[in-house]
């Protein structure tokens, strides 16, 4: 076991490790700042379709290969049940689908890394008077490259430079004649270098054939190059350029868009010659698309050797993106896989250290994920639509009385209806990336719309704009998180980093300070030092954790096992005149609720007052709350299914729903408050009582003495008795808000008898911090109503006053 001074310096070591496999790590790679660099990458996407009517169907293309300036990263091939087959010969690679069956497309994608090139030639070089035997082929004229005819010749003889035997100047004149002298012109078919003198215009085909005849003209050795220009959008038309052959290398040259011994960085060859892209079976069809997308993407997920600096491999070099790509992970999961945990980082700061508040814990982690596949905006708009038509569907399920279980199920399906339609409009050639939004989470979707229609039932508007608001700040730092290539890299090759990412969540969870929000919560207090104020981290560690056993904190959450505890004790505790544990007992309320006309009705494992029905009154076969709304018997029922269902339980769990005599409460109370039942809230620590306050209900508050749902909190001298502060939310009175009664300077009756009943019943479930609430029965004094393992820390401000010291 660590000593406690061991566990408060555990993030410390965390960061002594960090640094000494940090410095090794660094001495043994070389990492330099352009693996941190996103790189620049495109997606090509070839769609085919045709008209197959159950017949063969045969279909041959070029595709991307590898060369010194285009690496190809990933390629993914939907073939629809078509066989396919991939060949290299010295022109190209070809891809070809063939097959019988009623199959009318087929798909090819790659994702590919481009880069510009650019010659310098010397204008010293001669053109040489032989060439090796594989060469000669691109000297010879053919049927569209006539490099003998005479007009080509003619041409010739009017441009040629001074210099015919320097390479550069022929090349230059070649060049300038058919980039400024010939038009363009868009592409309607073949056209042949004669054509292209002839009209004086052409397209790509034939300013390149023009370009290439009077290059073999000269003894230069020149070819035609076929593949696509990759700007970013869809397009049916391909690219063709020139390639000379110069002093041992295939020099490009772009005659149609000004392009001298370079080739700019989005250019695709596809395939060398004077070829066709395609080829297919007659009569069917056929029809394609090429969408192009330019994008960034982690240099750690794909080493592009093809740039100038590529990563470096001289040292022993980690990379964990690469490490889990061969492990199988797809490389946008892999980037997701690495940022996780600094994304809980970030949550766990949010929420501990600034105060922030959430729908679900992690749930802003998993929306910013998806977020990734679909950018933040069109994200985040998704997700709110996936939870309007939640809440919409929570709203309507209500109606119909469903239990919890079976109601969320319901949702979950109405969501999934909802994406098949909004796929189904979209149709068939949606993007992948809509696809991936079927990646939230839509259980915890779920629950957050049920959150969400709690909160505006209850009118709590504020908490549900304020959790909105978190929930959206989270979802966006996650996202770009999730995004940052820079982060990538440095977890992937530096993955001590973790180490750091730990020991700052261990800091985290030992800091014991104020949170942001505290100090708006506390403002009013926080200057008065000799009085610090006791933040919700303090409580947690320093008393909670520390003087609360689990199983005795899980004993607290259940009010039924509690009483009897309290009653072995000999402590005052209200009858139980029913509890329900199971649907099969729902049939007992029969008997039972035509045999009373007031009651409470709370969820045995329920918090912070959700969940408890106060009923005063019956008219006929109506019951009126402590709130003046009606139930009646069906309503009831239902009230007591959500509670079987767990819908109020602290930890989601299926509860017991129990009934309790409505307590009339003591004429001094009933006085101050006769809307509900009031209640005081003793809080212990090591059996010493350290604070108490009076919770008077109010209209607001449903008859509920609920700080949080708008009930007074009246601060109590522990040792007097007496009144001394009141307060509703962060408002300050004097007075209850409903009969103007004065609430300060009353003496509560049977004092002593609430503190003895207090420790009986800390003494009866043996927590060390512990907070009773006990009500003052007219009839039989102090009751216990139950206990608390987390008594909430707005008592100070209901005292005015910081209480960490009085806790200690």
């Amino acid at each position: 076991m660590f000593t406690k001074d061991i566990k408060e310096k555990i993030p410390y070591f965390l960061v002594l490790a960090y640094l000494a496999i940090f410095f090794y790590h660094n001495s043994k790679s070389e990492t330099q700042v352009s693996d941190f660099q996103p790189q620049t990458v495109y997606s090509l996407s070839l769609n085919m379709s045709f008209d197959s009517a159950g017949e063969s169907v045969n279909i041959t293309t070029f595709i991307p290969q590898e060369n010194e300036r285009q690496q190809l990263l990933n390629e993914n091939v939907i073939t629809n049940g078509l066989s396919y087959l991939v060949n290299d010969d010295k022109f190209g690679r070809t891809a070809q689908w063939s097959g019988t069956g009623q199959i009318n497309s087929v798909q090819y994608k790659a994702l590919l890394a481009t880069r510009e090139v650019k010659y310098l030639i010397s204008e010293h070089i001669k053109i040489p008077l032989n060439y090796e035997d594989e060469l000669k082929p691109y000297l010879v004229p053919t049927e569209v490259i006539q490099r003998d005819h005479p007009e080509i010749k003619s041409l010739w003889s009017v441009i040629k430079p001074d210099k015919q035997d320097s390479t550069l100047a022929v090349l230059q004149a070649i060049y300038n004649y058919t980039y400024n002298d010939i038009k363009g012109a868009p592409f309607k078919g073949l056209t042949d270098a004669l054509t292209a003198l002839r009209l004086q215009q052409a397209s790509c085909n034939g300013k390149s054939r023009l370009f290439v005849a009077l290059a073999r003209l000269n003894n230069i050795p020149a070819r035609l190059v076929g593949g696509i220009i990759l700007n970013e959008g869809s397009k049916k038309t391909s690219h063709q350029w020139v390639e000379a052959y110069v002093d041992g290398h295939w020099i490009p040259f772009g005659p149609t868009n000004g392009h001298f011994a370079t080739l700019p960085a989005n250019y695709l060859m596809l395939y060398k010659n004077d070829r066709v892209l395609f080829k297919f079976t007659a009569d069917i069809n056929f029809d394609y698309l090429f969408t192009i997308n330019r994008k960034l993407v982690a240099p750690s997920l794909y080493p592009i050797e093809i740039n100038d600096t590529v990563l470096s491999d001289s040292k022993s070099q980690i990379n964990v993106s690469q490490m889990l790509q061969r492990m199988g992970l797809e490389p946008k999961t892999v980037g997701l896989f690495l940022l996780f945990p600094l994304c809980t980082l970030v949550i766990t700061f949010l929420r501990n250290v600034v105060g922030f508040k959430t729908f679900g814990i992690f749930m802003p982690m998993l929306v910013g994920a998806a977020c990734t596949f679909t950018g933040f905006f069109k994200g985040v708009s998704a997700f709110a639509i996936i939870l309007l038509i939640s809440f919409i569907s929570q709203v309507w399920l209500d109606k119909l009385r469903l239990l919890k279980i079976p109601r969320l199920a319901a949702i979950i399906t109405i969501n999934t209806l909802f994406f098949i339609i909004g796929l189904s409009m979209i149709g068939t050639k949606s993007n992948v990336e809509f696809g991936m939004l079927s990646l939230f989470p839509v259980v915890i979707i779920s629950f957050i719309a049920e959150k969400i229609h709690n909160l505006s039932d209850e009118n709590n508007w504020k908490s549900l704009i304020l959790v909105s608001m978190g929930s959206l700040f989270s979802i966006w730092l996650c996202y770009l998180i999730l995004n940052s290539f820079l982060l990538e890299g440095v977890f992937s090759f530096y993955p001590e980093f973790y180490l750091l990412v730990l020991a700052a969540q261990i800091y985290i969870g030992q800091w014991t300070g104020l949170r942001i929000t505290e100090l708006k919560r506390f403002k009013s207090i926080l200057t008065d030092k000799s009085n610090p104020v006791l933040g919700i981290n303090k409580r947690n560690r320093d008393f909670v954790y520390e003087l609360n056993e689990k199983g005795l904190l899980k004993l607290a959450a259940d009010k039924l096992a509690c009483k009897e505890q309290i009653k072995a004790k000999g402590g005052a505790v209200p009858d139980t005149l029913l509890s329900i544990s199971s649907l099969s007992e729902l049939h007992l309320l029969d008997n039972f609720l035509l045999s009373v006309s007031e009651f409470a009705l709370k969820p045995n494992q329920g918090a912070q007052g959700n969940g408890i029905l106060i009923i005063v009154d019956k008219k006929d076969d109506t019951f009126i709350s402590a709130g003046g709304k009606k139930y009646n018997y069906d309503k009831i029922k239902r009230h007591c299914t959500e509670i079987l269902s767990g819908n109020y339980s602290q930890n989601g769990d299926s509860d017991t729903a129990y009934f309790e005599p409505l307590i009339k409460q003591h004429n001094t109370l009933q006085q101050l408050a006769p809307f509900g039942l009031s209640d005081i809230r003793v809080i212990l620590t090591n059996g010493n009582v350290v604070s108490a306050m009076l919770r008077l209900p109010t209209k607001q508050s449903d008859g509920k003495a609920n700080l949080h749902q708008g009930a007074v909190g009246v601060a109590v001298d522990a040792e007097t008795g007496i009144t001394i502060n009141a307060r509703i939310k962060q408002t300050t009175v004097s007075t209850h808000p409903d009969n103007q009664v004065n609430l300060i300077g009353v003496e509560i009756p049977f004092w002593k008898e609430v503190l003895a009943l207090s420790k009986i019943s800390q003494s009866a479930i043996n927590l060390g911090y512990i907070g009773v609430d006990i009500c003052i029965d007219a009839s039989r004094g102090p009751v216990v109503l139950e206990v608390n393992g987390r008594p909430g820390i707005e008592i100070q401000n209901i005292h005015n006053r910081g209480l960490y010291r009085d806790y200690q």
